[in-house]
């Protein structure tokens, strides 16, 4: 996108000119990752421009925005004591975030606030997880200092800083294959680094099943919840993901799919795995690569920009997708694209560790934006209520009120 039309578009909208199409096309700019740092600087020098910007302290913001947008009547917030106008910037000056609320029909631009929320909080989650060793044994790797864990068959066990474990294969030692859990409670992360170099983050509320070394024609793991993979390329032993809802007893990790599971057959690639029991549908997200889904002989090859997703009832199919939105959590971020609030909440449940309740009727609000994962839940919850939901925290619980 030029300079030029950006810096246009947000000049008409400071004088109220834009057309419904320039609207349509300003918000789409705001979408795209590679315009939001242009827009972001763009929009902060208009302000600094203005003739009356010199005279104002931090405190003395509204009154300067107001002069700047006159009679415009889009909801605004403040941020650090600036306010902004929630229409025209992305809203990441600082470490906020920013969501579009389709309410009945209108649209909206929210921002996060700063000091404000909910009258109790949750915090966000954090690096958390245990280790299930061969031996049944469980390690909390919260609480586990850094470096040396232990030895599991051939591979040396190594905790990271930054929420990581590692094995780290010795060539020369000899041992019999043995299997590790790796488990995030809600409101955990964490990733890890499998023997052959593939690299896994795992979200809130889910797990990994793998072999302690890789040996044999394949690589054979198992998940439950979401996880995202970056598999190191070795075309003489294919890599296998078996996904799983609820509980990994009796996997079968020799490759063949237990029961009326779905395996995903990799070869060097990138994808986002998303297998939550709540979820109406397991989802496979193909970033780069190839990766083929197979289940109950039925079988369909996801290319990338590619989702499978394989609903309740055994239907599997595939479709383009938003993979920055599938693989949002894995940097941070919460994203949303035309998402139900029961969407919204369900994440929000597993990553704050709270309950959810709808008082009522779930309302209809459709929720597109972003935000970072690592503030408290007040600041999403007050937000959200732009578009007319009400919240209600009680200790873990949220109720939820349309």
């Amino acid at each position: 996108m030029p300079t030029e039309r950006i810096s246009y578009l947000l000049k008409q909208y400071l004088d109220n000119t834009l057309t419904p199409a320039e609207v349509d096309e300003l918000m789409k700019l705001m979408l795209e990752r590679e315009s939001s740092a242009e827009i972001q600087a763009h929009m902060e020098g208009l302000i600094n421009q203005s003739p009356a910007a010199s005279n104002y302290r931090e405190g003395e913001w509204d009154p300067l925005f107001q002069k700047i947008v006159g009679a415009n009547t889009v909801p605004v917030v403040k941020m650090r004591g600036r306010v902004v106008m929630a229409a025209a910037i992305l809203l990441l000056l600082t470490s906020g975030g920013w969501w579009f609320l389709h309410n009945n029909g209108r649209r909206h631009v929210q921002s996060i606030s700063q000091g404000t929320g909910i009258a109790r909080d949750a915090a966000p989650g954090r690096n958390r997880a245990i280790l299930t060793l061969a031996s049944g044994t469980t390690v909390d790797l919260d609480s586990a200092k850094e470096g040396y864990i232990g030895r599991q068959g051939s591979s040396q066990v190594m905790k990271f800083q930054g929420g990581q474990l590692a094995y780290e294969d010795a060539a020369s030692q000899h041992g019999a294959t043995q299997y590790n859990i790796l488990t995030t409670p809600r409101g955990g992360q964490y990733q890890l680094l499998l023997p052959d170099g593939s690299k896994v983050w795992l979200n809130a509320a889910s797990s990994i099943r793998y072999p302690t070394s890789f040996t044999g024609h394949e690589r054979v793991v198992e998940v439950t919840g979401e996880a995202y993979f970056e598999i190191a390329k070795n075309p003489a032993m294919p890599f296998k993901v078996t996904v799983a809802r609820g509980s990994l007893a009796g996997v079968n990790m020799q490759g063949a799919v237990a029961d009326d599971r779905m395996q995903v057959e990799v070869l060097g690639t990138h994808f986002n795995i998303m297998a939550y029991d709540d979820e109406s549908t397991i989802n496979t997200t193909l970033l780069e690569g190839l990766v083929r889904v197979c289940r109950k002989g039925t079988t369909a090859l996801v290319n990338p920009g590619e989702q499978a997703k394989l609903d309740n009832g055994g239907g599997l199919k595939v479709a383009p997708a938003d993979t920055e939105e599938a693989v949002a959590w894995k940097d941070g971020l919460f994203k949303f694209n035309e998402a139900s609030i029961d969407q919204v909440m369900r994440q929000l449940s597993r990553w704050y560790d709270v309950e959810v309740v709808y008082v009522n009727n779930p309302p209809k609000d459709l929720f597109r934006g972003e935000m970072y994962r690592n503030v408290n839940v007040s600041r999403i919850l007050k937000v959200l209520e732009a578009s007319g939901v009400h919240f209600t925290v009680e200790g873990k619980k949220i109720l939820v009120r349309s």
